[in-house]
């Protein structure tokens, strides 16, 4: 999982994204799943422009819906959704604050992301520019959207004008349960249950705050 949010993440990032293409590559089943900056640093990753090919798409604490651009039911991303994938563009249920953001347009001119990824959704600003929504990788269960989905559910502070409305929870919440189903499908284990325990993330303090609610703070 490539998260959104902030951060200086960008190079471990690469490896990382690297190392489970090469696992794929390999015959070994390796899902990801990049949301808002991660699905952004994975854009660059793979861009034969890097970091170059991201546009300034400046939008906060706004739901949209999306716009499919390709049919839902023959990706890999929504052929589970069912009907309910058209509720994502009849309705504004997908959460979005970013700065950056790719146009639709940079995943035809650019080499290395026409190769890599296919564009299932796009959204637009309030002027009528469309960016990139979602994206599936060609060859590999990759994924990424430039909105995010875990909003709904699972941040409940004020003010943000997030769409907390039980059916937004329910379509979104599709996208957790199809990562977990692919996560499951990899075959590599962690450990026995003592050899997680120090590794267990209620092992690490955590900050209430008014924005993000509760945070674990690693060190």
């Amino acid at each position: 999982m490539f998260p959104g949010g902030d951060g200086d993440n960008y190079d471990i990032g690469k490896l990382v994204f690297d190392e489970i293409v090469k696992y794929n590559d390999e015959g070994h089943f390796y899902p990801a799943w990049g949301t808002c900056l991660g699905y952004e640093n994975m854009v660059a990753y793979t861009a034969d422009a890097g970091l170059d090919s991201w546009g300034i798409f400046d939008i906060r604490k706004t739901v949209m819906n999306m716009t499919f651009v390709r049919n839902p039911w023959e990706t890999k991303m929504y052929r589970e959704f069912g009907p309910l994938a058209q509720e994502l563009h009849r309705k504004n249920l997908e959460w979005n604050g970013h700065v950056y953001g790719i146009a639709p347009s940079t995943f035809k001119s650019d080499k290395g992301l026409a190769k890599f990824w296919d564009v299932n959704s796009v959204s637009f600003m309030p002027n009528g520019t469309a960016f990139v929504a979602s994206m599936e990788a060609k060859n590999y269960p990759i994924f990424g959207t430039q909105f995010h989905p875990e909003m709904p559910s699972q941040l409940w502070v004020d003010g943000l004008n997030i769409n907390h409305s039980w059916e937004s929870i329910e379509v979104q919440e599709i996208f957790a349960r199809e990562f977990i189903e692919m996560a499951r499908r990899n075959t590599n284990t962690f450990g026995d249950f003592n050899a997680t325990q120090k590794f267990d993330i209620s092992n690490f303090p955590v900050i209430q705050t008014s924005y993000q609610a509760d945070v674990f703070v690693f060190h």
